[in-house]
């Protein structure tokens, strides 16, 4: 089953259910098109543009992406062993891994179009992880005894949701920079290009 009966009921919208089946994973399905649309049609018309500035920036970023696969993992893991069902959750984990083999793959410079995907992406997992989060701190506000005998109390659940919003935030905010360096690099190449 996607979502369990087990789950807690939540007055209001959205459902943790309604969120772990079709409103968080919504945007990895969409990236997941994207890429595809990408590496298949328009990846031999560009060329990489966006010169990595600092390489341990990079890493840290490669590192912290692997850290958010391995929270997407443990939640999904969490859940199951709780009989509560994963939803789609897993496609978040599938998206992940491949934004972090591009991200290794393009570990030199990047494309405009991929920054741009890549922010898009990131702006959209933040917002509908805050709506999670926020829906998980009102689960842990009104039923604080799921701590007992659970395998994955509340206060897991959103602390876990948590730390996942911090990531993508940060995400989000690196391919932001990245995206607005991008259009400063390729101005100061056009003012090269003019001035010879």
């Amino acid at each position: 089953m996607l979502c369990s009966a087990n789950r807690f009921p939540l007055p209001g919208a959205p459902s943790t259910c309604l969120l772990d089946t079709a409103i968080v994973p919504l945007p990895s399905f969409v990236l997941i098109v994207a890429f595809g649309v990408y590496y298949f049609h328009f990846r031999r018309q560009t060329t990489p543009s966006t010169l990595i500035p600092i390489k341990w920036l990079h890493i840290t970023y490669l590192v912290l992406v692997a850290a958010q696969i391995a929270m997407s993992v443990l939640e999904i893991i969490r859940l199951a062993l709780e009989q509560l069902g994963v939803g789609l959750l897993p496609v978040n984990t599938v998206a992940l891994l491949l934004v972090f083999t591009v991200l290794w793959r393009e570990r030199a410079s990047r494309t405009k179009a991929m920054i741009s995907i890549l922010a898009v992406y990131w702006f959209f997992m933040t917002l509908f992880e805050l709506i999670k989060t926020v829906r998980l701190h009102r689960l842990e506000t009104l039923h604080p005894n799921t701590a007992n005998n659970s395998r994955y109390p509340s206060s897991d659940q959103f602390l876990d949701n948590a730390v996942m919003l911090v990531l993508y935030a940060l995400f989000c905010g690196t391919e932001i920079v990245n995206f607005f360096l991008s259009r400063r690099q390729s101005a100061d190449w056009n003012k090269q290009g003019s001035s010879v």
